[in-house]
Parts: structure tokens; sequence; C-alpha cells
């Protein structure tokens, strides 16, 4: 994973010179604070890093396309203490590498909103309680491609720094029910994600 986003920035940093004629292109990172529908859990509780680089094609209107390469923990945690005791524990994590899609449209005062689908691949999971770690055939459950609606905001804070903040739901279940069950649109488990990213532009 390190591996792969080291490579990939190498790339864009060979290639900087060329795609500076049409693109932007630069370096992402941040913070995600996540949770998980339908795990029994409320409360945005798992924080998680961000990392990656992004690309976005250059057009005379105000409207951009922008694409990211990144890696993002999601997942869930909970934890209940008495006297110091800890009488319930979980965390889940959920480590994916994730292409964004992002439509935007600039505004003068530096406001950047934006919508887009994010396509994600579930490199590795860890689930576990206060007992440990979940054995194997738990963990299988989780479904390895995650597609996801985004919505956000950027504000550019000068020429090479952009602040973002943005939301992602799971547009399909990231892992069923216990025994499958399914009630209407609610049809497992979903990620509920809040981002707070900073951008720098090469």
């Amino acid at each position: 994973m390190r591996a792969l986003l080291l490579a990939t920035a190498i790339v864009l940093l060979a290639l900087s010179p060329i795609l500076a004629q049409t693109f932007e292109g630069g370096f992402i990172v941040g913070v995600a604070a996540t949770q998980v529908d339908g795990d029994g859990y409320g409360g945005f509780d798992k924080a998680g890093p961000i990392g990656g680089i992004w690309v976005e094609r250059l057009t005379p209107k105000k409207l951009y396309l922008r694409s990211e390469i990144r890696y993002i923990q999601k997942g869930s945690y909970a934890k209940n203490e008495v006297d110091g005791i800890t009488t319930n524990f979980y965390r889940m994590r959920l480590h994916y590498i994730e292409v964004p899609v992002l439509l935007g449209y600039r505004f003068a005062n530096g406001a950047s909103p934006f919508l887009g689908l994010s396509g994600g691949y579930l490199a590795k999971v860890r689930e576990e309680n206060e007992v440990g770690e979940f054995p194997v055939e738990d963990t299988r459950q989780f479904r390895k491609a995650e597609l996801a609606f985004v919505a956000g905001i950027d504000y550019k804070y000068n020429q090479r720094w952009v602040i973002g903040a943005m939301f992602s739901y799971s547009a399909t279940p990231i892992r069923p029910h216990t025994g499958n069950i399914t009630y209407r649109l609610n049809q497992g488990q979903y990620n509920q994600v809040l981002q707070l990213v900073v951008r720098y532009k090469l």
C-alpha cells in the first residue's frame, strides 16, 4: 500500500513539467472521522489517516474535474468504562485504496463546492472487541469493492494550499447484516465518513 502511493508520487513528480500545461496536481493529507451504519454503535468516534495524490483538469470555465488516488482508514470504535475498567470495547479498522472522481465549481471568493463518486478497494480488515481479534471467517463477509457518494467544499488558502471538508456515504453495503437480514433500502452496513483534508499543489 505504501509502495503504491510512493510509486505514484514519484511518477507524478517526474511528469509535473508536462502535466503543468493542462493539469494541476499534488499531494493530499488529512484525517477522517468515521462510523458504520448498522453495526449497533453510534457516533463518528473512529479516527483514521488519509494520504495520497490528486490531479485536476484545468479549464477556462469555473467548472473543474478532479481525481485522486489515496489511502484512507475507515471503520468504527466504541468503548465503555466503569470505575476505570473496560466493560465494552469494539473497534473495526477498514483499510481502503480509493479513487474519487469529483466535479466542482470555483467561486471568486476561493470556495469550491463539489460532488462525485468514489470507488474503493478494501485492502485489509481488522475487527476486535474486549475478548480479542475476530476470526477470519467473520471478516471475510466484508466486500472488497465499495462505491460511495461524495459531497464537500474546498477553500483556496493561497496558490499552493487548499483546505477541504467532505462527507461520503456508501452507495452499496460494505457487508450484509448478520443472517443476511434486509429491510427495504437497508441492505447491510454502510460507511459514513467525515473528512478534513489539506491539498498541496506542485
